[in-house]
C-alpha cells in the first residue's frame, strides 16, 4: 500500500494542477470572452505538461478547445439560468469526451477521464468557485486521473506499412 502511495507522480499531479490553474487565470483576463479564452489557455498549459506523454500532444489543444466551447454555447444557449449548476457540469461533460477522444486510443480505462472532467470542473465552477479555486479544483480531479491512466498505456501496435 505505502509503494503504491510512493509511486504515485505526485510532480506530474503539482505540474498539472498549475497548469489548470495558470490556464484558467491567463483566461479569465479577457472580459467578454473569459469562458471561452480559458478552455483555450488551459488547453495550451495542459499541452506542456502533456509532451512525452502522450502521442501527438497538440490533439489535446484542438479536442480541449472544440469540447470547451461546445459546453460553453450549450451552457449559454440551452439550459437555463436557473440552473446555473449545471454550467460546470457540461463543460466538464463536453471537454471530457473530446479529450476522451484523443486519450482512448492510448490508455485503459479512459472513460474514467468524463466522469473526473465532470466532477473537477462541477467543483471547481460551481461549488468552490474563486479565481484560483477553479482551476486547482479541476485540476486536481482531472490530475488524478490522468496519473492513473498513464500507469495504464494500452499496448502499441505497430502495423506495416507495406504488406510482406
Amino acid at each position: 500500500m505505502i509503494s503504491k502511495i510512493l509511486s504515485f507522480d505526485w510532480a506530474l499531479w503539482f505540474f498539472w494542477i498549475m497548469a489548470t490553474t495558470w490556464g484558467w487565470l491567463l483566461g479569465s483576463f479577457f472580459p467578454g470572452l473569459a469562458l471561452v479564452i480559458s478552455g483555450f489557455m488551459v488547453a495550451v498549459f495542459q499541452w506542456l505538461v502533456l509532451q512525452g506523454r502522450v502521442s501527438r500532444p497538440w490533439r489535446w489543444i484542438i479536442a480541449t478547445s472544440i469540447g470547451w466551447i461546445a459546453g460553453y454555447f450549450i451552457t449559454l444557449f440551452l439550459i437555463p439560468a436557473e440552473l446555473e449548476i449545471l454550467t460546470g457540469m457540461m463543460l466538464g461533460l463536453t471537454t471530457g469526451v473530446a479529450q476522451w477522444i484523443t486519450l482512448r486510443r492510448e490508455f485503459h480505462w479512459a472513460g474514467w477521464w468524463i466522469i473526473f472532467s465532470m466532477m473537477g470542473w462541477l467543483t471547481g465552477l460551481n461549488l468552490f468557485s474563486g479565481i484560483f479555486i477553479t482551476g486547482m479544483m479541476a485540476g486536481a480531479l482531472t490530475g488524478l486521473c490522468l496519473e492513473v491512466l498513464l500507469r495504464n498505456p494500452k499496448p502499441r501496435t505497430v502495423t506495416a506499412k507495406h504488406p510482406v
